[in-house]
């Protein structure tokens, strides 16, 4: 979400940032609903081919005993809300007393739930408490319940000690998630930011200053350049501009360059780990155009390149 908002406030120049922070922020603030989504809530059939379902007696005298009503439940916690719960606890509370109860580890987290003392209120009869420690958002973790001779289906369950969320139970994956941004929302936003930004680009040739680099590798030269332009006086903000365009020497040999459009009284030598700047004066704001350069070492045959430097058109 947070790099989200980020785009959005780049591209759109900051007001369609503006708007969806002031979006996220409302939100933020008000009361987050999560899912418990049940996978299962079944009766386990007691009965297959050969086999029948029974488990020990308790008691000195350990005997098979029939178990006829068995229920299976099965339950995904799904952080959907933008709020990294720590310490959370959960509870469970069902109608019957014979119960077995399983949490897993979070998949994100991996912090190992912590069963704690629940507290529970008729007409529940058993119930269970795990403390969360940490369950970020978009994380998930499962719980697993086999309740014997349960009177009902029903169960309950509740969030404690969770800032502003709270849970809202689900029968199979929920259709639309309540703490996404609307879609008209997003669209509204980068469709703004897509105005902004074309505006900015339609916008791009009267800005006051640019820049450019290149590599020359002619005639035994080896040459890093820099073109650039910026306004004389930034106060008049209509020009003159100022043209400055760096020639760095970074091979072995001193090269010699020239171009008209650089310096009309002739040719110039720049030494190996040196440089040598050219600047001019442009009435009409410079474009960056390409230029035919002269470059070549001693001894060696002059090589014509072409560099793009910024100019007057």
């Amino acid at each position: 979400m947070e790099i989200l908002k980020l785009i959005i406030a780049l591209l759109g120049g900051g007001l369609a940032g503006a708007f969806l922070n002031e979006w996220f922020r409302r939100r933020n603030s008000r009361l987050q609903s999560i899912p418990l989504i049940e996978r299962v809530n079944r009766l386990v059939d007691p009965v297959l081919e050969g086999f029948t379902l029974a488990r020990v007696s308790r008691g000195p005298a350990a005997q098979l005993e029939r178990v006829e009503n068995l229920r299976e439940y099965q339950f995904t916690l799904r952080n959907t809300s933008p709020v990294h719960m720590k310490d959370v606890e959960i509870q469970f509370e069902f109608p019957a007393e014979d119960i077995e109860a399983r949490a897993e580890r979070p998949v994100l987290s991996r912090t190992a739930p912590i069963l704690v003392a629940p507290v529970v209120t008729a007409p529940w009869k058993h119930g269970f408490r795990w403390r969360i420690p940490s369950l970020p958002s978009t994380d998930s973790m499962e719980f697993t319940f086999k309740a014997v001779n349960p009177p009902s289906e029903a169960y309950e369950v509740a969030l404690f000690n969770a800032d502003r969320v709270v849970i809202n139970k689900s029968k199979g994956e929920p259709a639309t998630n309540p703490n996404r941004p609307p879609i008209t929302l997003v669209l509204f936003a980068f469709g703004l930011a897509a105005v902004v930004v074309i505006a900015l680009i339609a916008l791009s040739p009267y800005a006051a200053h640019g820049n450019s680099s290149a590599e020359i590798n002619a005639g035994g030269c080896q040459l890093r350049t820099l073109s650039l332009f910026e306004e004389y006086d930034e106060r008049l903000r209509t020009g003159p501009w100022l043209i400055t365009v760096r020639f760095f020497n970074v091979g072995a040999e001193k090269c010699t360059v020239q171009a008209e459009q650089l310096d009309p009284q002739g040719a110039f030598t720049i030494d190996p780990g040196t440089k040598v700047e050219k600047e001019r004066l442009a009435i009409r704001r410079p474009k960056l155009m390409d230029t035919e350069v002269d470059v070549h070492a001693a001894n060696m045959d002059a090589k014509k390149v072409i560099v793009s430097i910024y100019r007057e058109p």
